[in-house]
């Protein structure tokens, strides 16, 4: 993985229609949480978020995907329907996630080599290149994240670049997938489905 600058890869997202959650700017945003516009249709599945928490989002599909395989399912979907490159973006700034993240992955060789660059990046949202090869490490911070994290800042988003795909990892609402056709949405699907009953 490594860190792109931010103003370049929002560019690249808005020309794939990916605006912020309410249209505002992202340098204006303390939270970053994006979307698609709302001219193109959209298709929302939402899987382990904590039991006491209800995810405010409307007409989303419930996938009862245990919360303890999410960031395993996630690999899976990404894998299967070969969702690269992918764009990884802090919801707040990187310092929250990377403080949660680094301390449950030490032990982790390919973490802590990004840990190590990130210095300058921390108090930025420049997002990191995930690659197939990364996709194990994207799983274990998607996982870190829904077992330690505790407020919104330390969640991520997902922005595939050459699929209308965006996933978001939040500690309480769990994993959002926001699909832009309904094909992807049944693959999605399938490939969910098919992991929960092995």
């Amino acid at each position: 993985m490594e860190f792109l600058q931010f103003d370049r890869a929002w560019k690249t997202l808005t020309s794939e229609e990916v605006v912020t959650l309410n249209g505002e700017s992202p340098t204006d945003l303390d939270i970053l949480q994006i979307d698609y516009d709302e001219r193109r249709q959209a298709h929302r599945t939402v899987f382990a978020n904590q039991p006491d928490h209800e995810v405010d989002v409307a007409d989303a599909e419930k996938l009862s995907v245990p919360r303890e395989k999410a960031g395993e399912v996630l690999e899976h979907i990404l894998h299967k329907l070969h969702l690269a490159p992918l764009l990884i973006l802090p919801i707040g700034k990187w310092r929250p996630v990377f403080d949660l993240i680094t301390t449950a992955l030490m032990e982790n060789e390919q973490w802590m080599a990004i840990d190590a660059e990130a210095t300058i990046e921390l108090n930025t949202r420049d997002p990191l290149m995930c690659e197939p090869r990364d996709l194990h490490l994207l799983k274990e911070m998607a996982n870190v994240i829904l077992r330690d994290g505790e407020e919104l800042p330390q969640g991520i988003s997902i922005a595939a670049i050459q699929s209308p795909i965006l996933v978001e990892v939040e500690p309480k609402s769990g994993i959002l997938l926001t699909i832009g056709n309904e094909g992807l949405a049944d693959e999605v699907r399938a490939v969910a489905n098919a992991f929960i009953s092995d």
